[in-house]
């Protein structure tokens, strides 16, 4: 097992895969390469190829090392998972066989969390947050240049945080925010040391997080691109860790299915088994959702 992520939902999504010889498989999300190191194990043979693309250079660094056994089988890239379509397009994608399927895994690693400054793991770190080199802004812009309006907006709108309003007013009032330490300190006295079953700080983060790196969007428009790009018969599946991206991956599968463009494989999302969740508690807000491109027959 990779000591440095647990991969969730590994089993349903290895069922559900289903691998086979000459397919291609890609995991738009390669992180530190669980699943797709489980999918290269499981099938156990040379005729199968596994694209693996991710956005944070660092994590693609580590993947690499890990899927050292396996260099005839995986190709690996740079980049986000909305830009599938146009590197094939651009014929930078080579599939060397049909498309099994499409592995979406939204969550962050747990040494991303703490090694690229994106929770309050790693207190003196400065706040930047970004993840590749093509965000247009970094955690330090948004809490020392938005207003206060527009920071609480964020707070409530990315993360549910309830006491949004006051954070940043806050946040405001004791600009410039220096570092993670300093954001995390404010986070604490909005919370009054309140018990409570996560870090006071875990919420607001998690806002930065999604507006730094363009998450909602990059979902968004990616989903609508690569499932328009898809071959028959192949499968995406979806691992989704808030409502808000649940939110969009179910919204946006029930409109391709209405389209008559694909067929839903689940009808509610899957969900970690109790042992799962108690053997990694990160595990228990992910929620799996799974699609087939319906074939040309299909459609008439």
């Amino acid at each position: 097992m990779n000591k440095l992520h647990i991969s969730v939902l590994l089993k349903e999504i290895l069922e559900i895969l289903d691998p086979k010889p000459f397919n291609t498989y890609i995991d738009g999300t390669l992180g530190l390469a669980g699943h797709s190191l489980a999918i290269l194990e499981k099938v156990n043979f040379s005729d199968i190829q596994l694209i693996g693309l991710d956005r944070d250079p660092k994590s693609l660094d580590l993947a690499k090392e890990l899927l050292k056994p396996y260099p005839e089988q995986i190709d690996l890239i740079n980049t986000r998972f909305s830009a599938l379509p146009d590197l094939d397009r651009e014929n930078k994608l080579k599939l060397k066989y049909k498309l099994g399927g499409i592995l979406l895994d939204l969550g962050i690693s747990s040494w991303q969390l703490k090694e690229a400054g994106l929770s309050f793991l790693n207190p003196k770190i400065p706040l930047d947050m970004r993840l590749d080199p093509w965000c247009k802004l970094n955690a330090s812009e948004i809490v020392n240049e938005w207003t206060e309006k527009k920071l609480a907006d964020l707070f409530w709108d990315l993360a549910d945080y309830k006491p949004a309003r006051r954070l940043a007013k806050l946040i405001v009032k004791n600009r410039p925010i220096k570092d993670m330490e300093h954001l995390v300190d404010l986070c604490k006295e909005i919370s009054g040391g309140t018990n409570s079953k996560i870090h006071s700080a875990t919420l607001p983060l998690m806002a930065l997080r999604i507006a730094v790196n363009e998450e909602l969007s990059e979902l968004e428009q990616g989903l609508r691109k690569i499932i328009d790009w898809m071959q028959p018969e192949s499968k995406l599946l979806v691992i989704s860790f808030h409502s808000g991206e649940d939110r969009i991956v179910k919204n946006i599968f029930r409109e391709f299915y209405k389209a008559g463009k694909i067929n839903l494989l689940t009808e509610k999302p899957l969900i970690p088994s109790a042992l799962e969740i108690k053997q990694n508690p990160r595990s228990r807000s992910a929620k799996l959702r799974v699609l087939i491109k319906k074939t040309v027959s299909d459609l008439y």
